[in-house]
């Protein structure tokens, strides 16, 4: 395979990975506002779904302004 081809390659991998990244983190968004909503501890929603604390308060404030 010529160095182009190589290139190409990774990048399809790189695309699939990064897709697949986003893909979990939006599954993991929504394990983690169906948790809050049942007011599940902030920390074991963490545990679970390996979100910071940050990303889940900040779900908690746009549960709150909905």
């Amino acid at each position: 395979m010529t160095q182009l081809g190589q290139l190409y390659e990774k990048e399809k991998i790189e695309y699939g990975n990064q897709r697949a990244r986003e893909a979990s983190i939006k599954e993991k968004t929504e394990i983690a506002k169906a948790l809050l909503e049942d007011d599940v501890d902030i920390v074991k929603i963490m545990k679970a779904t390996g979100l910071t604390e940050e990303e889940l308060l900040r779900l908690q404030d746009e549960k709150k302004t909905v």
